[in-house]
């Protein structure tokens, strides 16, 4: 189903068995992205319901109201979820070893890789099986309207849903590839091997270009290998894009993230290519 609604459109897909009126049963994953917002329900490793909103203006610059208003419209929320949790997809994150994280330097642990931006709200999550804590920051009047919309939800940074995705894979598939998730306006390259992060950082892009040249200077930087290097992408960005024709032109392998065999999804994501929304309804590799 798709409708227009002022300045962005609503997209639905659902599972036959979604019952709304015993959300009790269900998990609620809201996703956020600078042109993006996503509900994912689901139930012990099933989806049972995507819905997603693109929109022309910035989610995190909006204030309660305007929150407020676009939730409403996505329907599906309310407080009576088994859980609700809330991910931030954005580029204003950093690592920090467990065992060298201060709680009151984690603004200092931020700017020591970001440029120092005015009324942020910093977060941190932790990563237990990497002993690795994820420092994140999204603006102040962002994170108020979250909590006065969203309520206490727990707030988790997308990149730990990267990492995750990064443990599911045979350690022999990643012994000569990097993980690479695509945004709109940035990259993020993560080397995950012998379960460790090995490497991650985030790339400012403004062209296709950007990408492939960011790719390969990681790529050296860490002595891959030439002829057997390789990445696995994903984010919302078709298979048959410019990007991926650029990248598969320069990287000798260059594949589309699937889904998990262990994850059900409802017929309809059928419509969907393998990789789209990959983010957002794999959200529940993190329970």
């Amino acid at each position: 189903m798709q409708s227009q609604m002022d300045s962005h459109h609503i997209f639905t897909y659902i599972d036959s068995e979604l019952d709304l009126s015993a959300v009790e049963n269900y998990v609620l994953d809201v996703c956020l992205a600078t042109n993006r917002i996503s509900f994912t329900i689901h139930n012990t490793s099933r989806v049972m319901g995507f819905r997603y909103a693109n929109t022309s203006f910035d989610v995190f610059a909006c204030n309660s109201l305007q929150l407020s208003n676009l939730v409403s419209q996505l329907e599906w929320y309310n407080t009576s979820y088994r859980n609700i949790r809330i991910f931030i997809d954005n580029e204003i994150f950093t690592l920090v070893p467990e065992a060298l994280f201060d709680i009151n330097q984690a603004e200092t642990y931020l700017y020591l890789v970001h440029k120092k931006l005015p009324n942020l709200q910093v977060l941190h999550n932790a990563l237990i099986k990497q002993q690795t804590i994820c420092v994140f920051a999204l603006p102040q009047s962002g994170y108020a309207a979250i909590r006065s919309v969203l309520g206490n939800a727990e707030i988790i940074h997308q990149s730990l849903l990267l990492i995750q995705t990064a443990t599911e894979f045979n350690e022999n598939d990643l012994k000569q590839h990097l993980l690479v998730g695509i945004a709109p306006s940035y990259i993020t390259v993560l080397q995950y091997h012998q379960n460790e992060i090995k490497f991650l950082n985030t790339y400012h892009v403004d062209a296709d270009t950007d990408t492939v040249y960011f790719i390969l200077s990681v790529a050296e930087q860490l002595k891959l290998q030439a002829d057997k290097f390789g990445i696995y992408v994903m984010g919302d960005i078709s298979s048959s894009s410019a990007t991926i024709g650029l990248l598969k032109k320069y990287i000798p392998h260059v594949q589309t993230m699937n889904r998990f065999d262990g994850i059900q999804y409802p017929l309809s994501f059928r419509e969907f290519q393998e990789q789209q929304h990959y983010l957002a309804i794999h959200t529940l590799l993190c329970e």
